[in-house]
C-alpha cells in the first residue's frame, strides 16, 4: 500500500480515537464569558418532578420510611424560581418534606418502645404542630407543621387535620416498628437462602472449572504433541524444521478448534452461573425491599451503586458475548470470503485460516470498544464529578495522542496486513529479522513460533517486508549436476520418469498440484549439466515432496548408470628449480 495513504489513514484512525474519547467522556461544561440579556442567559429553575404546582400553591406526598406508602400531602406557597439567589431564606415544599423525613428517621432510630408512644398536636408559635415522645425521651420531637395552606389543599381545618395526620402517623409508626423485629428475621432468612444457594452455585461453577483444566489439558497435549512430530522429523535446516512444525499444527488444528468450542461453551455457562447468582442476589433484595423498605434504606443504601454497576458489568459481558458470538456466526457460518467474486482470496484453506485470523482481530476490537463505553458509564454511574470526568478525559486524551503513536501505527499495519491477506494464522513467514510460523496475529503485534520454538512477538509497524512462504502454493526448486559425458536426453528423460511416476503415485499425488516441469540444461561448465526440475506443491509441502524425489532420483541415477557431475582438475609437473630462483608455478597447481 502506498506510503501517502498509509499516513492518511494513521492520520484519520487518530482522529477517529481523540474524538471517541471526547465525546464519550467529556461533560457539559459552562462558558468562562456572559451572554447579553436575552441571549442564552438562565430562566427561573422549576420545581422538581415530584412536586404538583396548583397556582400558588405546591404540594408534594410524603412517604413513610418503613413502608414507602404515602402518609399524606403537604403543601406550601408556590416558588417560581428556585434558584438559591431567588430562593433565599424561604422553604420549599419539597425542602418541608425532606425535613419530615428526617425527624421521622430520627425517631425511628431511637431505642424507644411502641407501646411508650405519645402523639400529641400542640401549639409552637401559634403553629399547630404534631410532636411524639415516650418515657425514655421525655422532651417532644416536633415532626412537622400544620399550616393555613395544608388545611387550604387538603379541604379540612387546621385542627382536624392536624389530628388526622397524628392518627396517621401514630398507626404507621406504632404499627412498623411493632413489626421490625419480625421483618429483621425475615430479611435474615432471605440472606441465608441466597447464602445457601451461592454455595450450591459456587460448588457448580467448581465443577465445570475442573471440566475446562481437564481441557486446556488435552489442548496443551496436542500441542505439545505437534512440536514433539515436528521434532522427530527435523532436519539440520531450521525453513525445514518450521515447515514440519506448520503441518503438525494444521494437522493438529481441527482438534484444537473442537477443544476451543468446548471451552467457550463452559465458559458462557461459567458466565451464565455467575449472573445468576448475581440475580438471585438481586431478587432477593428485591424481596427485602417488599418485606422492609426501611431496611433497604438505611442499613443497605449503598446497594443502589452496586447493583447500578453490576448491571452495567452484566450488560457489558453480554454485549461482548453477543458480538464475539456474532462474529463467528458471520465469518464462519456465512462464509463472506466464499460469496465476494471480484476478489481473490485463495484455496479453501487459505480461506478458512484467513477466516479464523480476521475473526480474532475484529473480537479483540469490539471486545476494546464495548469495555471503554462500559467503564465510562461505570464512572458516570459512580456520580463522579463534571469537573473531574472532563478532567480525566483531558488527561487521557493528550496521553494517547502524544504517547500512542506507535500504537497507532501498529494498528495501522495490522488493517493493511489484513486487508491485503499478506499473511494468517498457520502461515510461515520471513521477516527478516524473524522466521517462523504464525501461531497469533492481532491488530497490534504477530507472534511467530521459530524453528527452536521460541515465541517472537513483532510489533505490525516494525513489519516493512514480508515473505510469505506457504501462500496458496509452494515449489519445489530441484536441481542436480550430472558428468558431462553423460547423454543428456537420457538425463532429461529419466528425471522426467521419475517425475511422472512421484505424481501418479496415489501417496503424494495430493500432495502435487500440477505435473512436474523438467525445464532441461540451465547450466554447461567443467563440472558437468545442471538440469533443473519444478514441482508445484501444497502449501508447506514442499519439503516432504523435495525429500522423497531426490530418494527416487538417486536410485534412478544409479539404475541407469548416469555419474553425478564433479569438478574437473589437472596436476602439472614443475621441474626442480634452481635454489636461488622462484618456481612459476607451485607442484600440483589446480587448472580450470
Amino acid at each position: 500500500m502506498p506510503t501517502p495513504l498509509k499516513r492518511l489513514l494513521t492520520f484519520a484512525l487518530s482522529f477517529a480515537l481523540a474524538l471517541g474519547l471526547s465525546l464519550a467522556v467529556g461533560q457539559p461544561s459552562q462558558a468562562q464569558f456572559s451572554l447579553p440579556d436575552g441571549f442564552g442567559g438562565k430562566g427561573p429553575v422549576g420545581p422538581p418532578q415530584a412536586v404538583t404546582r396548583y397556582g400558588n400553591i405546591e404540594a408534594i406526598a410524603v412517604e413513610s420510611p418503613l413502608s414507602a406508602t404515602t402518609l399524606f400531602t403537604i403543601a406550601s406557597p408556590t416558588v417560581y424560581d428556585r434558584s438559591p439567589d431567588a430562593v433565599g431564606d424561604r422553604q420549599t415544599v419539597e425542602q418541608r418534606a425532606e425535613e419530615i423525613q428526617s425527624k421521622l428517621l430520627l425517631l425511628l432510630k431511637r431505642p424507644m418502645n411502641a407501646e411508650s408512644l405519645v402523639f400529641e398536636v400542640s401549639q409552637l408559635n401559634n403553629v399547630a404542630v404534631i410532636d411524639v415522645r415516650d418515657d425514655q425521651f421525655p422532651r417532644p420531637l416536633v415532626l412537622l407543621s400544620v399550616t393555613a395552606f395544608d388545611a387550604d389543599f387538603n379541604g379540612q381545618p387546621i385542627d382536624v387535620l392536624a389530628n388526622q395526620w397524628r392518627d396517621t402517623l401514630e398507626d404507621e409508626l406504632r404499627n412498623g416498628l411493632a413489626k421490625l423485629p419480625d421483618d429483621q428475621r425475615r430479611v435474615n432468612h432471605i440472606l441465608l437462602g441466597l447464602l445457601l444457594l451461592t454455595a450450591g452455585l459456587v460448588a457448580l461453577k467448581y465443577g465445570l472449572w475442573k471440566r475446562q483444566t481437564q481441557l486446556r489439558r488435552q489442548k496443551k497435549a496436542l500441542r505439545a504433541v505437534a512440536i514433539a512430530e515436528a521434532a522427530d522429523g527435523a532436519t539440520d535446516s531450521p525453513h525445514e524444521a518450521i515447515i514440519q512444525a506448520r503441518t503438525a499444527f494444521l494437522q493438529r488444528l481441527p482438534q484444537v478448534f473442537t477443544l476451543e468450542r468446548q471451552l467457550a461453551v463452559l465458559d458462557f455457562l461459567q458466565w451464565l452461573l455467575f449472573w445468576l447468582m448475581i440475580l438471585a442476589w438481586y431478587s432477593g433484595f428485591v424481596w427485602v425491599v417488599v418485606v422492609s423498605p426501611y431496611l433497604i434504606r438505611n442499613r443497605f443504601k449503598f446497594l443502589n451503586v452496586l447493583l447500578a454497576l453490576l448491571l452495567l458489568w452484566f450488560f457489558t459481558g453480554l454485549a461482548i458475548r453477543i458480538s464475539r458470538r456474532l462474529i463467528d456466526i458471520v465469518i464462519h457460518r456465512w462464509k463472506p470470503f466464499d460469496r465476494v467474486d471480484f476478489l481473490d482470496f485463495g484455496d479453501a484453506q487459505r480461506r478458512e485460516l484467513r477466516s479464523s485470523t480476521i475473526a480474532g482481530a475484529v473480537k479483540g476490537l469490539v471486545t476494546i470498544a464495548i469495555a471503554l463505553f462500559g467503564l465510562l458509564s461505570a464512572l458516570n454511574a459512580l456520580g463522579l464529578p463534571t469537573a473531574s470526568v472532563v478532567a480525566i478525559g483531558s488527561l487521557a486524551g493528550l496521553a494517547i495522542t502524544f504517547g500512542s503513536q506507535n500504537l497507532i501505527k501498529d494498528l495501522v499495519n495490522g488493517f493493511f496486513i489484513l486487508a491485503e491477506d499478506q499473511y494468517a494464522i498457520g502461515d510461515v513467514i520471513d521477516l527478516g529479522s524473524a522466521t517462523g510460523l504464525v501461531e497469533n496475529l492481532t491488530m497490534r503485534v504477530t507472534q511467530l513460533r521459530s524453528a527452536s520454538g521460541e515465541l517472537v512477538t513483532v510489533p505490525n509497524s516494525s513489519i516493512t517486508q514480508v515473505k510469505n512462504l506457504t501462500r496458496n502454493w509452494s515449489r519445489v526448486n530441484f536441481t542436480i549436476d550430472v558428468a558431462y559425458h553423460t547423454d543428456p536426453d537420457n538425463a532429461l528423460g529419466v528425471l522426467n520418469e521419475v517425475a511422472q511416476t512421484l505424481y501418479s503415485d496415489p501417496a503424494w499425488h495430493d500432495k502435487i498440484l500440477a505435473e512436474p516441469t523438467v525445464l532441461g540444461i540451465d547450466h554447461v561448465s567443467h563440472i558437468g549439466l545442471t538440469i533443473t526440475v519444478w514441482i508445484q506443491t501444497e502449501p508447506g509441502q514442499q519439503m516432504a515432496v523435495g525429500r522423497e524425489f531426490r530418494l527416487r532420483v538417486r536410485k534412478a541415477l544409479e539404475a541407469n548408470g548416469i555419474e553425478i557431475g564433479i569438478p574437473q582438475t589437472y596436476a602439472l609437473e614443475v621441474p626442480a628449480a634452481h635454489p636461488n630462483e622462484l618456481p612459476k608455478h607451485s607442484a600440483n597447481q589446480e587448472v580450470r
